[in-house]
C-alpha cells in the first residue's frame, strides 16, 4: 500500500469521524433548543396577563427575541455577509463551518505536497465546490420543510383573527410551538417585532434571509391590513391554499421528471466517481500522468469541461 493511499485513507476516517461528531453535535443542540423554545414559549403565554402581547408598544419585549437578536453579530461587515449569504437560513452552527474550513485547509496541504500547489489549489477547488452543493442541498430541503408548515401556521392565523384577533396578535399566539425551520424563522420574526410592531417588515426581513417569495407576500398582506384594513383572514386562507396547491403542483412535477433528474445526477457523477477511484487505487499512473506537461493540461481540460457538463445538465434538469 502507497503512502498515498494511507494518507488519503486515514483522511477519509478523519473526515467520517468528524461527520459523525458533527452530526451528534447537531442533534443534541437542536434538542435541547426545541426544549428551551418549548420553556420559553410556555413562560410568554402566561406573561400577558392583561391582553397585551409581547413585541407591542409599550410592553416589553420577549426574552427569546432579545437573545435572538442579542446572537446577531454587530459588526457591519458580519451582518453584510450574513444577510448576503443567508447564514441564518443554512442552520449549521458557526463552528461547525470552521471546521470545514480547516479541514479544506489540511485536504489542500496535503494535496500540494503530494502534487504541488496547482493540485492543492484544485483539491481545495474541489473540496469547496463538495462543501457548497451540501450547504445548497441543506438549505433546500430546510426550504421545502418551511413551506410544508407554512400553510398549518396560515389556518391558525386565520382561525385567532376569525375569533376577534388582530394580525398582529394572532401571529404572536399562532408561533408558539412551532417546529423547525419554521420556528427558526419565527424566532427572528419575534426578534424584530420586539424592536418594531410592523409585521410587514418583520415578513420582509425573512424573505430576505430566506430567499422565499411567499414570505413577501405576507408581508404584503400585513402591510395592507394596516394600513387600509379589511378581511386579513381571507386573504390569508386564499394564500394558504396557493401555496398547498403550488407544493401539490411541484411534487407532480417532479414525479413526472425524475427519469431525467436521475439520468442528469448519473451523467454528472459518473466521471467525478471513476476519476476519484483512478486516484484512490492507481496514484501512481495519476501521479505520473499530472507531471507530464501534456497529461496535467489533460487533466484541467477535463475538469473544465465537467464543470462545465454539469452546469449544463443543471440547466436542463432545472425544473424552474
Amino acid at each position: 500500500m502507497t503512502p498515498a493511499l494511507l494518507i488519503l485513507s486515514a483522511l477519509a476516517c478523519l473526515l467520517l469521524a468528524l461527520a459523525l461528531w458533527l452530526l451528534t453535535g447537531a442533534r443534541r443542540k437542536e434538542h435541547n433548543r426545541s426544549m428551551q423554545s418549548h420553556l420559553q414559549r410556555s413562560l410568554e403565554m402566561q406573561l400577558p396577563q392583561d391582553g397585551a402581547l409581547p413585541g407591542m408598544p409599550g410592553v416589553p419585549p420577549a426574552p427569546t427575541a432579545q437573545r435572538t437578536a442579542d446572537s446577531l453579530p454587530s459588526h457591519p461587515l458580519l451582518q453584510r455577509l450574513q444577510r448576503h449569504l443567508s447564514l441564518e437560513a443554512w442552520g449549521i452552527a458557526p463552528t461547525s463551518l470552521i471546521v470545514l474550513s480547516v479541514l479544506g485547509l489540511l485536504l489542500c496541504a496535503l494535496a500540494a505536497l503530494q502534487g504541488g500547489w496547482l493540485l492543492g489549489l484544485l483539491a481545495l477547488l474541489a473540496y469547496g465546490l463538495l462543501c457548497s452543493f451540501g450547504i445548497w442541498r441543506r438549505l433546500n430541503k430546510r426550504r421545502e420543510k418551511l413551506l410544508q408548515q407554512l400553510p398549518g401556521l396560515l389556518d391558525n392565523m386565520v382561525r385567532l383573527i376569525t375569533i376577534g384577533n388582530s394580525p398582529h396578535a394572532a401571529f404572536q399566539l399562532a408561533i408558539g410551538n412551532v417546529p423547525a425551520p419554521l420556528g427558526d424563522a419565527l424566532q427572528q420574526a419575534a426578534a424584530t417585532l420586539s424592536t418594531t410592531p410592523d409585521l410587514g417588515h418583520a415578513m420582509s426581513l425573512l424573505e430576505r434571509n430566506w430567499r422565499l417569495p411567499e414570505f413577501g407576500l405576507l408581508a404584503a398582506v400585513f402591510r395592507m391590513s394596516t394600513r387600509y384594513g379589511g378581511r386579513s383572514d381571507q386573504v390569508l386562507e386564499r394564500v394558504s391554499a396557493y401555496i398547498r396547491d403550488r407544493q401539490s403542483a411541484e411534487r407532480e412535477l417532479h414525479a413526472l421528471s425524475a427519469e431525467i433528474r436521475l439520468s442528469a445526477w448519473v451523467l454528472a457523477l459518473l466521471p467525478i466517481v471513476i476519476g476519484g477511484l483512478i486516484m484512490v487505487l492507481n496514484s501512481g499512473y495519476f501521479m505520473r500522468m499530472w507531471e507530464d506537461d501534456t497529461g496535467r493540461k489533460m487533466v484541467l481540460a477535463a475538469a473544465g469541461l465537467e464543470a462545465f457538463g454539469s452546469f449544463l445538465l443543471y440547466r436542463l434538469a432545472r425544473l424552474r
